[in-house]
């Protein structure tokens, strides 16, 4: 009996099923990038971006289109998501959290005691960057 490589799982090995049908066919279905768009809730040309700029990965051209694996959205969305128990925080969520006002936190960020990250055109703060500042401000 042949096997195949899972794509969903490389390196393990499994066998086709009695009707011939690979397992990763019915488990984790190629999208086109309509559809990925549709999934990540973004436009098909933004899609595009993601896959170009190597952030959304892998992927594949069959047949001159682009078609990607749902676990590699799924994993995507888990990455920008961030750490449940250490969310990302907005200037707005982080005047709400230390009782200033967005414009304060900003300066906070932009004065360089609080790390940022950007990402898009949004600039984010995890929360144990904001904890270990009111630490340090508070010895």
């Amino acid at each position: 009996m042949r096997t195949y490589l899972s794509m969903t799982a490389i390196g393990q090995e499994s066998e086709m099923d009695a009707q011939g049908v690979l397992p990763f066919a019915v488990d984790d279905p190629l999208l086109t990038a309509a559809e990925a768009a549709e999934v990540l809730g973004v436009s098909r040309w933004w899609f595009g971006e993601l896959v170009r700029r190597g952030r959304v990965g892998p992927s594949a051209r069959i047949g001159g289109r682009l078609r990607v694996r749902r676990s590699v959205l799924d994993r995507y969305r888990a990455e920008q998501a961030g750490d449940p128990q250490d969310p990302y925080l907005t200037y707005e969520d982080i005047g709400v959290y230390l009782g200033v006002s967005s414009w304060t936190a900003g300066e906070l960020v932009r004065r360089g005691l609080l790390a940022g990250t950007r990402i898009g055109r949004r600039v984010v703060v995890l929360r144990s960057v904001v904890d270990a500042y009111v630490q340090a401000c508070t010895r």
